[in-house]
């Protein structure tokens, strides 16, 4: 009996210890998405709600109101004078309509939202990942397949809101992975305006020291010189235009965006060429840009903290300072107040993830470049990964023009001289990639598994451990189908 008893209380001392052991045994890894990497809904909770439109935009709706459709056209020629005053509030009326914008406080508006918050691993819900073949829902298909999807979450959340509250609810998310699996660390995973949301992590929260691995895919917690436009750094070049139509068509979703940037290319040189002129017109009048700001731009993203979230910190204050001038930006608003702390939080990045690895988490900077900027500013030579510049993403690299090369030698600088990583904040710890653009990363192929690899522990995070595992350099190329391979002289 007495053996009985003993063999029964060390059952119930060792079968909980077991589980606990078992629940901790993989880190769990926690993907966050990019702006736009989650549908948002009005109506939330109630039986009208509905999925609103993809970043405020329904291009066939645009092309057949009564109102925007001839302006815009009038664009494509020289021979009639397009009306601005109407164009602009055309388009204002409708970005308005989507209702994509939040309120003067940067708040969503009543009643919108997401609904696809979850603290339960992917196994639960396995919509989010299966059959999905691109972006993040790719990288979480790879994270799954390496990982387990018991051992895969997802961060949902509203992408317009201020990065430092979203760091917050990241935080209880973490807070309750932690809690139902009994883990100590999680890993991170941040893909674009993700990679911001763990900075704003790191900045409130590096004490902890609860994150394993910090990720950063494609990131966006540095920037993005299109943002200049804020400072009136507005310019378009018919040819970088061409180029950056040609990359989109090729490369964008896989190519299966071709048939919209084809289209748009098959307007032809001399039809874009006018557009580019006349855009012009607007961009070297004050007055002209002025009204597009007020009576286009700010009814549709103008109060998005996201947006504002997005200027490099060194032209914030200039941006701010313009747009606070014409009215666009209420100095005494909430949004401003959110978006001067994010600025901050942004001035710290560099001491935070040094503090973060110095403590012991494992981290992996991973930027993209040989694509223009988007055409609309003087910085459209930039080399990017079709968004993000390639300088910001990757925490600091210097950078040749699209098209030259640097004068440099180093263990740090590109075969090709586009690159120099050793001015970067990590450069044992920053990784570089041509060829694939902004998250078009596809499901199976050698650059996603790199990424999952990286994020599930696979290999220590520096370039000594990844070349000597993988044979994978500093710099690498993805091909057409995105196998990886070293870049050469």
């Amino acid at each position: 009996e007495f053996r009985r008893v003993l063999f029964r209380s060390l059952i119930m001392v060792l079968v909980p210890t077991s589980v606990a052991f078992a629940k901790t045994a993989v880190t769990p890894v926690i993907l966050v998405h990019g702006l736009g990497g989650n549908d948002l809904y009005t109506d939330v909770g109630t039986e009208n709600q509905a999925a609103m439109a993809a970043y405020g935009l329904d291009i066939k709706g645009m092309l057949t109101d009564k109102n925007l459709a001839p302006e815009a056209l009038k664009l494509l020629g020289n021979t009639q004078e397009v009306n601005y005053d109407v164009l602009f509030k055309a388009l204002g009326s409708y970005f308005k309509a989507s209702g994509l914008n939040c309120d003067e406080n940067g708040n969503a508006p009543a009643g919108q939202g997401i609904v696809n918050y979850w603290t339960t691993p992917l196994s639960e819900h396995p919509e989010y990942y299966q059959d999905k073949t691109n972006a993040e829902g790719a990288i979480a298909r790879q994270l799954v397949e390496t990982q387990g999807a018991e051992n895969v979450y997802a961060f949902n959340y509203d992408w317009r809101l201020d990065v430092v509250e979203n760091a917050k609810n990241l935080r209880k998310m973490i807070v309750a992975v932690k809690k139902n699996t009994g883990a100590k660390k999680v890993s991170l995973v941040g893909c674009s305006l993700g990679g911001a949301i763990l900075s704003a992590y790191m900045d409130a929260y590096k004490s902890q020291k609860d994150v394993a691995r910090y990720v950063f895919v494609n990131p966006a917690m540095n920037g993005v010189d299109v943002a200049r436009m804020y400072r009136y750094d507005v310019k378009l070049n018919k040819k970088s235009v061409l180029t950056y139509l040609k990359h989109m068509a090729n490369n964008y979703d896989g190519g299966s965006q071709a048939t919209l940037f084809n289209a748009i290319a098959a307007l032809g040189d001399v039809r874009i060429g006018y557009a580019v002129d006349n855009l012009n017109e607007v961009a070297e009048s004050r007055a002209l840009l002025k009204r597009m700001y007020l009576d286009a731009v700010k009814p549709w993203i103008g109060n998005i903290p996201a947006y504002w979230e997005c200027i490099a910190y060194d032209d914030f204050d200039k941006c701010t300072e313009e747009m606070i001038k014409i009215g666009f930006l209420d100095k005494d608003s909430g949004l401003y107040k959110k978006i001067c702390n994010y600025h901050k939080v942004q001035g710290r990045f560099n001491h935070n993830i040094k503090y973060v690895k110095r403590n012991g988490a494992e981290v992996a900077i991973l930027a993209n470049y040989g694509t223009l900027g988007i055409p609309v500013t003087s910085k459209a030579k930039n080399h990017t990964d079709v968004l993000v510049d390639t300088k910001y993403a990757s925490a600091g690299a210097t950078v040749a023009k699209y098209g030259k090369t640097l004068k440099k030698k180093g263990k740090y600088v590109s075969p090709d001289k586009v690159i120099d990583a050793s001015t970067c904040v990590l450069p044992n710890n920053t990784w570089f990639t041509s060829g694939i653009l902004h998250l078009q990363y596809h499901y199976g192929t050698e650059a996603t598994q790199f990424i999952a690899n990286l994020a599930c522990g696979k290999v220590k995070l520096n370039l000594k451990a990844v070349k000597k595992k993988y044979g994978y350099t500093q710099f690498l190329k993805g091909d057409s189908n995105q196998n990886l391979s070293n870049v050469t002289a």
